[in-house]
């Protein structure tokens, strides 16, 4: 009966303690509060145009497939980020409601060069193809949901961001009139940008972040013109692209 006894304590004594704990866990506000910080990443990004030529009064029938496939081939690349952040949680229980800012920088610069591509309609003319995309920061604002662990916290979050592009296209052949075309356009575009992301608390109000980002830009570039030269002519150019990114950060946040 006295070991019934110890054993019946031992386990209430477990029971007391978790309850314990877990009304601690309940209450605690570990992730409340305004933070800043920032976070160096990598990011690959990638640009799908959607370049066309009419056929006019230069391009043969035969030739526009062609022309068309090589303008719409994707430009790709690398490129290193700095991130700063900013924003505000509420902790209710194990969940962690919040938003936030964040200023992305980072030097895309990428060309797509195609050349010499021979016509199918007259394999003694070749053309060249070269397009290229820049992007140097985005500026998103993200509502967030976590999940606290104590000191672990994980979270998912989405919402709208902006960046700047600049393309640039042009078009030559060789051919004795030397057919050519180019066109640049700078155009702000709006997005919408996702993140997946866990963070460690290390003392201090000082904690540890490592996310990946998700970043979609539906419409980098509008625009059309002729080909210039020999001129005139009736061929028109349209221009449409595309932009996504994935960058994966490491960050350092303090909380105020």
């Amino acid at each position: 009966m006295r070991r019934v006894l110890v054993v019946a304590g031992m386990v209430g004594g477990m029971i007391s303690g978790t309850a314990a704990y877990a009304g601690d866990a309940a209450t605690s506000q570990k992730w409340q509060g305004f933070y800043g910080g920032f976070a160096i990443g990598g990011v690959y990004g990638t640009s799908s145009p959607d370049t066309t030529v009419s056929d006019g009064s230069y391009f043969d029938t035969a030739n526009i497939d062609k022309l068309n496939s090589t303008f719409q081939e994707d430009i790709e690349g690398t490129a290193l980020s700095g991130s700063g952040l900013l924003g505000y949680d509420v902790q209710d229980g194990n969940l962690v409601y919040g938003i936030e800012a964040d200023l992305t920088g980072m030097n895309y610069s990428e060309t797509e060069n195609s050349g010499a591509i021979i016509y199918p309609s007259d394999s003694t003319i070749s053309f060249g193809v070269s397009t290229k995309v820049e992007s140097k920061f985005a500026f998103s604002i993200r509502p967030k949901i976590g999940y606290s662990f104590g000191d672990t916290m994980v979270h998912v979050a989405a919402g709208p961001t902006v960046s700047r592009f600049k393309y640039k296209f042009s078009f030559l052949d060789s051919t004795g009139a030397s057919a050519a075309a180019s066109f640049s356009d700078e155009k702000t575009a709006f997005g919408v940008s996702s993140t997946i992301g866990v963070s460690h608390q290390i003392g201090d109000g000082w904690s540890l972040r490592g996310d990946y980002v998700f970043t979609y830009y539906p419409d980098i570039v509008d625009g059309s013109h002729l080909l210039s030269a020999p001129a005139p002519r009736t061929d028109v150019f349209t221009h449409d692209a595309d932009f996504q990114s994935h960058n994966i950060r490491i960050g350092l946040i303090k909380r105020f």
